[in-house]
């Protein structure tokens, strides 16, 4: 296998450093600061879903894989920050350095392609329920289960298999963050059809035909007066959809382009991983303002809350009275005894 990484063998530079150099860090300290909002904002997502078994559903399982690989972004970043600087070694060990630099290069656009496939998943599973009425969550359990591994391998399959047949190669330099450059222009048209164009198209033409069956069925109801719960229900499915994807178009995408780029600028990457990292801080909070399931959840805590409060309070209450009774009766007692 042809050496992927161009050392410098004199012996005044270190060939292996891990730590990056000042600049590399300013850049990556606002991206540091969003990164622990993100772990609050998520924190309390999760903690929700603990509490409340109802949102413990078949049918979300999409949104909390989608929501995983947000964590799993949040890892590597706090991971790598770590690493690249606290590391002192000016000769680390170098299957250690080869590890962090593909680690670096490499999963940050393995995440993101699997959060493009899983809300496109998510949007035919959402179709099916709307036009075809079905569950899919019970009635394809098979083809569920294989459209995650499919999602879940087949991109981390053809990562490999390009840097195998040498499509893509390590760019590392000490100082500086790793990244994957691609010998062939070809190689990355392939890659920004496949991360972003085709699964783009086909959110698009998803939702169009959801709207579109909305639509119609609305059409054909026009003299009744009285909306069913069940079309409300699928108008509110397709909007919400609409709002997070528009979200998710507006600070997603432009890291999954730029990270095709061949001549990549350092300030360019680093705006489009911080509107990355914002989009990971607002999920949690798009989701749970979005789907009803999270709303009723809150409303029974907070119903939860206030009947334990009030109980609490009732409990105070009884504990005084009964110490205010028996002063009267002695009162009542001593006046009695006072008068004979």
């Amino acid at each position: 296998m042809e050496t992927l990484l161009q050392l410098n063998s004199t012996a005044n530079t270190c060939s292996f450093a891990l730590l990056w150099n000042e600049s590399t860090i300013d850049s990556q300290r606002p991206i540091l600061y969003v990164c622990i909002m993100a772990s609050f904002t998520h924190a309390m997502f999760w903690l929700q879903i603990i509490c409340c078994s109802a949102l413990r559903q078949k049918t979300m399982q999409w949104i909390y894989a989608y929501l995983i690989t947000d964590i799993l972004l949040l890892m590597r970043f706090f991971f790598l920050f770590i690493v690249h600087t606290t590391s002192t070694d000016c000769q680390p060990n170098e299957s250690w350095y080869l590890f962090i630099s593909y680690f670096e290069a490499i999963f940050d656009n393995y995440l993101n392609i699997l959060g493009v496939y899983i809300l496109l998943a998510l949007n035919i599973c959402r179709y099916a329920q709307i036009a075809r009425n079905r569950n899919v969550y019970v009635t394809h359990v098979r083809l569920l289960v294989a459209a995650h591994f499919g999602i879940y391998f087949i991109p981390l399959i053809l990562l490999i298999i390009q840097i195998s047949v040498g499509w893509a190669k390590l760019d590392a330099h000490g100082g500086e963050i790793c990244d994957l450059r691609y010998t062939h222009i070809y190689v990355q048209v392939f890659n920004v059809l496949i991360a972003f164009v085709f699964p783009l198209s086909c959110n698009v033409i998803v939702i169009y035909a959801s709207v579109r069956h909305i639509h119609l069925v609305s059409h054909l109801r026009q003299g009744r007066h009285h909306v069913s719960a069940r079309e409300k229900y699928h108008r509110s499915l397709v909007i919400q959809f609409l709002v997070f994807y528009t979200i998710w178009m507006l600070l997603w995408s432009p890291n999954i382009i730029v990270y095709q780029l061949q001549n990549k600028n350092g300030k360019i990457i680093s705006i489009c991983q911080l509107l990355n990292f914002i989009e990971i801080v607002l999920d949690p909070i798009i989701i749970a303002a979005l789907d009803a399931r999270f709303q009723y959840a809150w409303n029974n805590v907070w119903k939860f809350m206030k009947r334990k409060y009030r109980l609490k309070s009732n409990r105070n209450h009884r504990q005084i009275e009964p110490f205010v009774a028996k002063i009267i009766v002695r009162t009542t007692r001593h006046q009695q005894v006072s008068i004979l």
